[in-house]
């Protein structure tokens, strides 16, 4: 429920009232141009409408009518074909901004974009549509198509709503910086939004109590540290351009864990190998910061303990040829900072080195791990001061994914479904603030925020029953995901070169269910197997194989592989083995056994069986359930909604009240007609309005208490098959016992 100041709630109360509205196009205030509104929000529910339950996404559409001013009317004013001095106040895509309320006081109602105008000559007006930011997320979704390496998930369906809002710029956690190379929220997932799954270990968790933001990983129940590799987006080389590497954790709670968090890019050239690495170990005593190149340690100790809470850490790696520098950053609670250079450290490989892989190992909570190429070196200001606003709010995990499928439609779309897999919802609030809520809320529904009565604030309502509302043996489908082998997809067959300075881009097309291939990794003597992979040669015929020269970005987009080469030295190299052929080679990964599996999960409430018969619900089938222990979930929560019969709340017209919300639990008392006192879930709500003033608004409602099991007192109910039935089958000539 929305909160109101003490002004508007005493007005709420009042015999007589005076509403008033607020309506911006274009940051523009139209209010006095409207004469008519209405705005509808509810959940978009694949559910049974009988059913107390609700799932899916809800997006909210505000209408208008123009009249325009006492000068020109609307249609002269917003047309298409109008000046763009007024006429863009209305295009589409502006921004629209609505509330109502009483005692002059305008509660938000809306927050989005104008969807369509129609301009009517004949009536002089105007008729606009909007659509709340569920239109930022009209775009094609796009995800990482990736497997788990073992059976311990890498995502969950709250990280794929955080990486298609992320996508859309609506942000739970600080963003990817410019030039980012790798990104991983860590939230509900280790799957990187930015860059590509490759590896992990251990067990892992998820909080949101202890996150520095939104959620973080943390180690499981059965490892104090965890342990990820990502490929990052671009392959940088040494010598080559500086690199910047940090995260967000939380010391609040350490307990048994290592208390130890370390970032790593590990650089490969061939056999040789090498790794710049940074870390703090907040458990030791006493405290330490370290940074690390090919064996040598360098390390600064805090003889005072760091403050407790939440802490931004970064390093700054730069190379002066093949020689690695590191900068520390550490901003911390109660305005801590420090920057400081650890020490001296060893050189990478003397013939050039490119990065491979980028490891996390942490035994705290950590959130939002990036690794980007700055321009400059960042100063305090660049490392804390990136501005960013939060446009989204999740909630706790109720599932996991061992894999994230490849998609198609709109992230919205992607969005609906991972809602209704998961029995959630997912909607856009009043003030524009993304909110995905799992389904617990409706099994512990609380305290109603306010009662509507029948003596004051119920205008209508209509209570019906039906059998349709019983659910009592749920089947929910679900699919198990395992990876198979990895199989070469594309091969070069063109003999390719790149001049010095310059770039190379090469475009392959996926298949619609083909996962995601790891960037290729440069060689020289040593072809690495079962893996994508190039080599670069100084001479024509490829026989002098290259490291540290050309960096390589890795991007997939919908059915499109791109590879961008790019040549940093001052001399042609060429694509081609040592063999003088085309070298690129890109592997992809495959399911085991043409998976996935396709599974189904039976649960039956006995009691309510014996009591209504059985009544059967199939969940949709959905990619976004992928383990028994998800199915299982699912048909539970829904046999606690719907294993007992729940009348039916028809449409219920109350008194306007601006605090509503989508989600919230009201009172419904009506002590004149249906006799009934119940809590129940508000899943739609109409409001409409005019410019006399009066406004109108009408509740879609779940109840949640049932009225309980049939006693049939004094009743005596006749059998479904007649005491004559015998006779009448035994005369034609039917065999009865």
């Amino acid at each position: 429920m929305l909160q109101a100041d003490p002004a508007l709630v005493a007005a709420l109360g009042e015999p007589e009232r005076v509403h008033t509205s607020l309506t911006r196009l274009g940051g523009r205030d139209l209010t006095e141009q409207v004469t008519a509104w209405s705005l509808d929000r509810a959940y978009d529910s694949d559910l049974p409408a009988p059913m107390r339950a609700t799932n899916g996404s809800a997006s909210a559409e505000l209408r208008l009518t123009l009249t325009g001013t006492g000068e020109q009317t609307a249609a002269q004013l917003y047309s298409p074909y109008a000046p763009h001095a007024t006429a863009d106040i209305a295009r589409p895509r502006q921004s629209v901004l609505h509330g109502w309320g009483l005692a002059d006081d305008a509660l938000p109602a809306f927050r989005g974009t104008v969807r369509d105008r129609v301009a009517d000559s004949a009536t002089g007006r105007v008729e606009v549509s909007a659509l709340d930011g569920a239109e930022r997320l009209r775009g094609a979704a796009k995800l990482p198509a990736a497997v788990s390496v073992n059976t311990v998930p890498i995502a969950s369906g709250t990280w794929v709503v955080d990486n298609l809002l992320r996508d859309a710029g609506i942000h739970t956690a600080p963003p990817p910086r410019a030039e980012c190379i790798l990104y991983a929220s860590m939230h509900g997932g280790i799957a990187p939004d930015i860059g590509f799954y490759r590896t992990h270990s251990g067990s892992i968790g998820y909080v949101r109590d202890r996150a520095p933001w939104e959620m973080a990983a943390l180690p499981g129940s059965t490892t104090t540290s965890f342990t990820v590799r990502w490929d990052p987006r671009t392959r940088t080389t040494v010598p080559g351009r500086s690199l910047f590497c940090e995260f967000w954790t939380d010391t609040s709670y350490i307990g048994p864990d290592t208390g130890q968090v370390a970032l790593s890019c590990f650089y490969q050239a061939d056999g040789v190998t090498n790794s710049v690495e940074f870390g703090v170990d907040f458990k030791s005593s006493p405290q330490r910061a370290t940074a690390s190149s090919g064996g040598t340690i360098a390390a600064v100790l805090f003889f005072a303990p760091l403050p407790v809470g939440r802490w931004h850490i970064g390093c700054y790696w730069t190379f002066n040829g093949t020689q690695p520098t590191a900068r520390i950053y550490m901003s911390g609670p109660d305005g801590y900072y420090e920057e400081f250079d650890p020490g001296a450290l060893t050189a990478m490989p003397s013939t050039g080195t490119q990065l491979n892989y980028v490891s996390l190992t942490a035994g705290i909570p950590v959130e939002a791990v990036q690794v980007w190429i700055p321009q400059v070196s960042p100063t305090r200001t660049d490392f804390e001061g990136p501005t960013w606003q939060r446009g989204a709010v999740l909630d706790n995990l109720t599932s996991t994914l061992t894999a994230i499928p490849p998609t198609q439609g709109s992230a919205w779309e992607v969005i609906s479904a991972v809602a209704r897999a998961e029995q959630a919802t997912a909607s856009i609030d009043e003030h524009g603030v993304f909110r995905y809520r799992n389904n617990t809320r409706f099994t512990s529904p609380g305290a109603p925020v306010l009662t509507a009565t029948s003596a004051r604030e119920i205008a209508g309502l209509r209570v019906s029953e039906a059998i349709d509302s019983v659910r009592n043996v749920i089947d929910v489908p679900y699919s198990l995901y395992t990876i198979g082998s990895t199989q070469e997809r594309f091969t070069e067959t063109t003999r390719r070169t790149i001049a010095p300075f310059s770039t190379l881009t090469l475009t392959y097309d996926y298949d619609v269910t083909e996962y995601d291939s790891p960037p290729p990794i440069a060689y020289g003597t040593t072809t690495p197997s079962s893996t994508s992979r190039v080599r670069w040669s100084t001479a024509s015929d490829g026989s002098a194989g290259i490291h540290g020269r050309v960096e390589s970005t890795t991007e997939r987009d919908g059915t499109t592989l791109r590879v961008t080469f790019r040549n940093t030295g001052a001399s042609t190299v060429y694509m081609l083995t040592s063999t003088n052929t085309p070298s690129l080679s890109i592997y992809s990964v495959e399911l085991a056994n043409n998976g996935p599996s396709r599974r189904l999960l039976r649960r039956t409430d006995t009691t309510s069986v014996s009591r209504y018969g059985a009544q059967v619900y199939q969940v949709p089938a959905s990619p976004w359930l992928q383990s028994s222990t998800a199915a299982f979930s699912v048909a539970g929560y829904l046999l606690a909604v719907a294993a007992s019969p729940l009348p039916v709340l028809g449409d219920v017209e109350i008194l306007p009240d601006p605090r509503i919300q989508l989600g919230d639990l009201v009172r419904i008392t009506d002590t004149v007609g249906a006799a009934l006192t119940t809590p129940a879930w508000v899943v739609g709500i109409r409001t409409s309005g005019d410019d006399t003033g009066r406004i109108r608004q009408v509740l879609t409602l779940r109840a949640t208490l049932s009225p309980g099991p049939p006693t049939d007192q004094n009743l005596y109910p006749d059998p479904p098959i007649g005491p004559d039935a015998r006779a009448v089958l035994a005369r034609e000539g039917v065999h009865v016992p």
